[in-house]
């Protein structure tokens, strides 16, 4: 298949990687051509269009996305979605043969690349695959970033409009299958498939524990219990900060990790300059970054309460990759929480419970590794061969593979092994 893939996110630096990356290489490993029109989200001002080629033989063109500044935050974002689609379907129609293409890749929201959508449609792409992490805009309004009233009434049936554009949606678990059902209208035609996230499922290299965290000033005696990610809202710093504080009151020896950067960072450096059992350091490099995992002993994930749709947080993957096992505080009847019960890789408390999320990671921190059951769960939920079997999948009619030239390869054909460096 010949496979066009719109992202917001899509890292081509040396030792970067992200879920868009890895389907993309995954997708060239199996024998199809693959195309990138990357809507750079966060380019700094002044960036210029980009075309290359990656190392995996993927074309990539790298477009920089564009808002009004100065007159508040909500102009600001507004106006970036509405500039960007305009520009990025520019881009798309000077610097690509839509009309080639066999199967469209996209990410939700849709409404950052509205113009390019009806483009993509126009040209007659007969498989169309909208892939939703979150929900937009529901879920952007539930943790506080996109404001309530009109403009959320406005993006949302703006949301649903596109959606009817896509011949397949692809939702990360069972529950979110169902809630899109129930949140948003689905044609009869269209179909709604579910693959969890993915990413590099090798284990994380061996490292001298305690050289590992003497070069990050870390306590070499004491248990970890890592955050690793976007230190932004959403992430549910309330709870573990408030588990740190349930642990200094229990006279326990459980350190709180948090490495990363975003807006909430001075937060959490003011809170570890006056508190010994909070730590903080800077984002890292990729290899860094899952080295001074390994070295730590149990990795948090926290969502937030009062969102109604459910995530896998990506922070999981690399935790499992260093054998760490994982406390969770995630939504109520999260198929999430059924992963990583099922394959004991960890365990789950309620929102609001501080002090039993403090006393679980602590139970965990002492189990030690758990690399078998995590290589486990890795291969068997988290591959990326799941995802290119589930876009595959998608490019069919009523469960029939589409006819296909000679010379183009089979939706059979095996994924063959990739390099294992992020």
């Amino acid at each position: 298949m010949h496979v066009l893939m719109v992202a917001m996110q899509y890292p081509t630096g040396a030792g970067e990687s992200y879920l868009t990356t890895e389907l993309a290489d995954a997708l060239v490993a199996d024998g199809h051509g693959v195309e990138v029109l990357h809507l750079d989200w966060h380019a700094p001002p002044g960036a210029t269009i980009e075309e290359f080629i990656a190392a995996s033989g993927v074309r990539v063109v790298r477009c920089p996305a564009r808002a009004v500044s100065g007159l508040g935050e909500v102009v600001h974002g507004a106006s970036k979605f509405i500039l960007s689609g305009w520009r990025v379907a520019r881009v798309a129609a000077e610097r690509f043969d839509l009309s080639s293409f066999d199967l469209a890749i996209c990410w939700m929201p849709a409404l950052g690349i509205s113009p390019l959508v009806r483009k993509i449609v126009a040209a007659g792409i007969p498989y169309r695959l909208l892939f939703v992490w979150d929900f937009f805009p529901d879920h952007h309004h539930e943790i506080g970033r996109i404001p309530g009233g009109l403009p959320l009434r406005i993006a949302r049936a703006w949301e649903q409009a596109l959606l009817r554009s896509f011949t397949a949606i692809v939702c990360t678990l069972p529950g979110n299958a169902e809630y899109l059902r129930r949140r948003f209208r689905v044609g009869p035609e269209q179909r709604v498939l579910v693959t969890p996230i993915w990413g590099d499922v090798s284990a994380a290299a061996t490292a001298d524990r305690t050289e590992v965290r003497r070069r990050h000033s870390l306590p070499i005696d004491r248990p970890i219990a890592v955050f690793g990610g976007q230190l932004v809202e959403g992430r549910g710093f309330e709870q573990m900060l408030a588990a740190a504080d349930a642990a200094m009151i229990a006279g326990s020896d459980l350190n709180f990790l948090f490495v990363g950067e975003g807006r909430l960072a001075p937060m959490i450096t003011a809170r570890a300059a006056k508190q010994a059992n909070i730590l903080f350091r800077p984002s890292l490099t990729r290899a860094d970054y899952v080295e001074l995992l390994s070295a730590c002993d149990v990795g948090m994930v926290v969502t937030v309460p009062g969102v109604t749709s459910f995530s896998i947080p990506s922070k999981t993957i690399d935790y499992l990759r260093a054998g760490l096992p994982i406390i969770a505080a995630v939504e109520h009847g999260s198929d999430y929480v059924r992963i990583i019960e099922r394959y004991g890789v960890g365990s789950a408390v309620p929102f609001g419970e501080p002090n039993l999320f403090f006393q679980q990671a602590d139970r965990l921190a002492k189990r030690g590794k758990i690399n078998e059951a995590a290589a486990r769960c890795l291969q068997e939920v988290f591959d990326v061969r799941h995802a290119v079997a589930t876009v595959l999948d998608a490019a069919t009619v009523t469960g029939k593979p589409k006819a296909r030239s000679p010379q183009e390869p089979s939706a059979q054909t095996p994924l063959r092994k990739r390099s294992a460096a992020p």
